[in-house]
């Protein structure tokens, strides 16, 4: 079956010789000769195409009125077709006026194959605006989807300055530089960005640039051919060319070396790269940079190449550290425990207003992620979560974070020997930083400003054995 079409006319052999020729083409028909009939069989029987005279004799609305009510009271699809022998000027304007489909004389030249093929084009044109419809409402679902996943929540000063930033940058599809403290919500502001952006629904992938090593920067940005080196075993699509007409992520882009920056640049100045062994190809990527790097320092030239941060200059957002963002915490707080509330056991009796002047007391430094894995251990390990609990835990946080502090300065001050005292404070740097990026020993150099040689002879010096390296 092709579709539905229902009648609505008086002329009941006109009707029927019609209906017969629609059937015959394919179509379910339904023949109705007044207004009141039509209206009752409208709903169940869903046409795809009405067929409609304007003068219905007997019945209590015309063609011109049902089209009326049609345009301003039922929220269908419907195509309508008006047949009409008498029609003068000023109602063909109306009809036209009103939405109908195609306006089509009776009488001596009236063809049913021209009838046929108005009735086919306009099931097409059905088909193709709801499809359309359909896509559209599959878009605004996928976008409600990624703001419940990543909400850049906050209505503080600053946060709306940011966001107004961003939106401004998405919109006219310009590239994006994110800098901010760890845990400032720099993945949340990415997907801020891209759900604001044209290039919605393309696709969008985020890359760890301190995951990189340089032995497959390269492979991975941009891609190889099979045999283009050792262990290219099959030809391999790089992130550029996967996002191509969409968006890529450079998360800690300043962990990139500078000979990684420069082809980066170029495939953004000249929208192509070079595919290893392979050839140059042409990208439409838009980037995404992102660093927890001072913005201070991003025109160090040891940092980030002169020429990708002028190209970037001005396209610099800074995301503001969690206490400087004045009651977003409350939201951002209220925000973490509800969700949560469906995996731990949650009694809401808070008072978080109560508790601002507390809260800010802490300087936050892991931001919001570190107000993020708090929220999440007290859902864990308190039955009930009342004020006082929040604060029993802020407190004991606080006193750790003091004591921890003090404690470490204490710990260097009591070894006597300054070259001693200087050794272990080293080989605790070192430590922690060898941690914080997995024991890969090229991003750690490269974090701590020195050659990768230069920390393997402290390592080896300060008896540090690397238990995990990609060297």
């Amino acid at each position: 079956m092709k579709g539905k079409v229902i009648i609505l006319e008086d002329d009941v052999v006109l009707s029927t010789n019609v209906g017969n020729i629609i059937q015959r083409h394919g179509y379910e028909v339904l023949q109705t000769t007044n207004s009141d009939a039509f209206f009752n069989e409208l709903r169940n029987f869903k046409p795809d195409v009405i067929l409609l005279d304007v003068f219905l004799i007997g019945s209590p609305l015309n063609g011109i009125q049902v089209l009326r009510y049609l345009r301003d009271n039922l929220d269908l699809n419907y195509k309508v077709i008006v047949i009409s022998g008498e029609a003068n000027s000023q109602q063909v304007s109306e009809i036209r006026e009103l939405g109908a489909y195609h306006f089509i004389e009776k009488g001596a030249s009236f063809n049913t194959n021209q009838l046929l093929l108005h009735i086919d084009n306009a099931v097409t044109l059905k088909r193709q605006e709801e499809e359309h419809i359909g896509l559209q409402i599959e878009f605004i679902n996928l976008k409600k989807q990624f703001t419940r996943s990543f909400p850049f929540i906050g209505e503080s000063e600053v946060i709306k300055q940011v966001r107004a930033q961003i939106s401004k940058l998405a919109e006219v599809d310009e590239d994006l530089f994110l800098v901010g403290e760890t845990g400032t919500g720099k993945e949340v502001a990415a997907n801020y960005y891209y759900i604001n952006s044209r290039r919605f629904g393309k696709m969008f992938h985020t890359v760890n640039c301190s995951a990189l090593t340089e032995t497959i920067i390269e492979s991975e940005l941009f891609g190889h051919v099979k045999g283009s080196f050792t262990d290219a075993s099959k030809n391999k699509t790089g992130f550029f060319e996967e996002c191509s007409n969409g968006l890529l992520f450079l998360d800690e882009v300043t962990n990139l070396s500078l000979k990684a920056q420069a082809k980066i640049l170029r495939a953004i100045e000249n929208k192509e790269i070079q595919v290893v062994g392979g050839n140059m190809k042409k990208v439409n990527t838009r980037l995404v940079f992102a660093t927890n790097a001072e913005p201070s320092s991003l025109s160090d030239p040891n940092i980030l190449r002169k020429d990708l941060f002028f190209r970037i200059e001005g396209n610099i957002v800074e995301l503001p550290p969690l206490r400087e963002r004045e009651k977003d915490i409350l939201l951002i707080m209220s925000y973490f425990l509800t969700s949560y509330s469906s995996q731990y056991d949650f009694n809401d009796k808070l008072d978080l207003e109560a508790l601002y002047d507390d809260l800010m007391d802490y300087t936050w430094p892991g931001n919001i992620r570190e107000l993020m894995n708090f929220c999440k251990f007290i859902m864990i390990n308190e039955k009930e979560i009342t004020n006082n609990v929040i604060l029993k835990h802020l407190r004991q946080k606080v006193n750790h974070t003091a004591y921890t502090t003090e404690n470490a300065v204490d710990k260097y001050l009591s070894i006597s020997n300054i070259r001693d005292s200087t050794a272990a404070f080293e080989r605790d740097y070192i430590l922690h930083y060898l941690k914080e990026y997995d024991w890969r020993v090229s991003a750690t150099a490269k974090a701590i400003g020195i050659e990768r040689t230069t920390l393997y002879k402290k390592m080896k010096l300060l008896g540090i054995n690397p238990v995990y390296s990609e060297e």
